[in-house]
């Protein structure tokens, strides 16, 4: 009943979240998208979804695909994905740098998860090389359902590969499932985003995962700044799915779902400061 009930409301609202996702006002005149070419880019990106193993919404990937489509042409920047496993995001993605005359650089190790840390909380949740793609199957999934044209491979561990980045974002995919992941990416890349660039996250109901967009020490120890905060943290972006949570409870809910990714950018802030009696 729950995977029925799961399939029909994902069926229900999937086509009403492309139309009215693309139907956006703010997507950017320069890039000449018409009404019909935006829901067969909706379409592709659903198929792709079915045919390419995914751990990612596919609404998480029309959300990324409206904010690519918003940013003007003038502003210079590439797609960043960390964190690829098969594919499918990257394929989604890449069909968007497509249209928008963009490149995607997808960083991963192409061996699944590293070693994991002890000290990292949500390592408790994973083993060494769970999610695993190597590069070969995820090119070859690319060329068959995206644009691999638009797209540059960069194999190896984050901490290797990520401070080697050079170039201006103006948005970055960051589905990378633990806190030692995250925090080597918002190190990494945060500094190339450009002023309106973008990070999305997937790993969205884990509540203590969320907080380094609201840790004030975090941002002001590596970037002098007040967090930036995240839309959609602890329940994901709301986009016709049902989902109360709390996660660790979701056995009490058989037929929620949490729905899509986050996202900050990087003029957005997420700062308490009204202590009147202070």
């Amino acid at each position: 009943m729950k995977k029925i009930f799961k399939a029909f409301t994902f069926g229900l609202s999937v086509i009403p979240a492309i139309i009215i996702l693309l139907d956006s006002k703010a997507i950017n005149k320069s890039y000449k998208i018409s009404c019909f070419r935006k829901v067969i880019l909706g379409i592709t990106m659903l198929r792709n979804y079915f045919f390419i193993k995914t751990g990612t919404s596919f609404k998480t990937h029309l959300s990324m695909a409206l904010k690519i489509l918003e940013i003007p042409p003038t502003i210079h920047g590439d797609i960043i994905e960390c964190g690829t496993w098969k594919g499918g995001s990257a394929a989604n993605l890449s069909l968007v740098c497509k249209i928008v005359g963009r490149k995607l650089i997808i960083y991963d190790s192409f061996e699944g998860l590293p070693v994991l840390d002890p000290d990292d909380r949500e390592s408790k949740f994973y083993h060494q090389g769970d999610y695993f793609g190597s590069l070969d199957e995820v090119k070859k999934n690319i060329n068959k359902y995206g644009e691999i044209g638009c797209c540059e491979f960069r194999k190896g561990w984050f901490n290797d590969t990520l401070p080697l980045h050079d170039s201006p974002i103006v948005l970055a995919f960051l589905d990378v499932d633990l806190e030692a992941s995250i925090d080597v990416c918002v190190r990494s890349l945060w500094p190339y985003l450009t002023e309106t660039g973008y990070i999305f996250i997937d790993e969205v109901v884990g509540l203590n995962y969320c907080a380094l967009f609201y840790s004030e020490k975090f941002w002001d120890k590596y970037f002098q700044r007040v967090p930036p905060g995240l839309i959609g943290a602890g329940t994901g972006l709301p986009l016709g799915e049902f989902y109360l949570g709390p996660w660790a409870e979701i056995h009490n809910y058989p037929m929620q779902h949490a729905c899509a990714g986050a996202y900050t950018r990087k003029d957005f802030s997420g700062y308490w400061n009204y202590y009147p009696n202070y």
